[in-house]
């Protein structure tokens, strides 16, 4: 009997039923050099175009199936396999994070908040706030400023103002 046929309990007359098979995940190889098993060449064929996104040709991943000479179905079982998944978003990370790719979103964030988007603005300023510089204000003075009256107060204010010109023309 084939792998992937069965034979009916009772049945002597030779009628096989044939249970399609997406290979089980035969076809992994052990590879020397990583350690590690790797997937099937058509396992990583649709894996690249699964990552290619909306732009992918063909369109369809029923069209990429014919193309690549196996049942549909299939495709839908490898996509389920619990190592192409892992792998699949192993690689989706990396192509996601990727410098140019997020730096384009930025741009387009960027555009929407300079013609009025409410909401890109709040989102862009929100990232930028990472790259900004904090600073800490230590006040060494043990009086309260409330008991300071408006001169003192003022002298403060200007010695801070004069501290902060200093540092900034270095």
């Amino acid at each position: 009997m084939r792998v992937g046929t069965v034979a009916p309990i009772g049945c002597t007359s030779g009628l096989e039923v044939v249970v399609p098979q997406n290979g089980g995940g035969r076809g992994w190889q052990w590879d020397e050099d990583s350690g590690s098993k790797t997937m099937p060449k058509k396992w990583v064929a649709l894996l690249d175009w699964l990552l290619q996104g909306p732009d992918r040709d063909p369109k369809h991943q029923y069209e990429w199936a014919a193309g690549a000479g196996i049942h549909e179905d299939s495709v839908r079982r490898i996509k389920r396999d619990a190592r192409f998944a892992k792998e699949w978003d192993r690689r989706a990370a990396e192509l996601n994070i990727h410098p140019e790719r997020t730096q384009s979103v930025i741009d387009a964030l960027h555009g929407a908040a300079v013609g009025g988007s409410v909401q890109a603005a709040s989102l862009y300023l929100q990232f930028i706030e990472k790259f900004t510089p904090k600073r800490r204000v230590l006040v060494d003075d043990d009086r309260e400023t409330s008991g300071l009256s408006d001169l003192e107060l003022a002298d403060e204010l200007l010695d801070q103002v004069s501290h902060l010109r200093v540092v900034d023309n270095g």
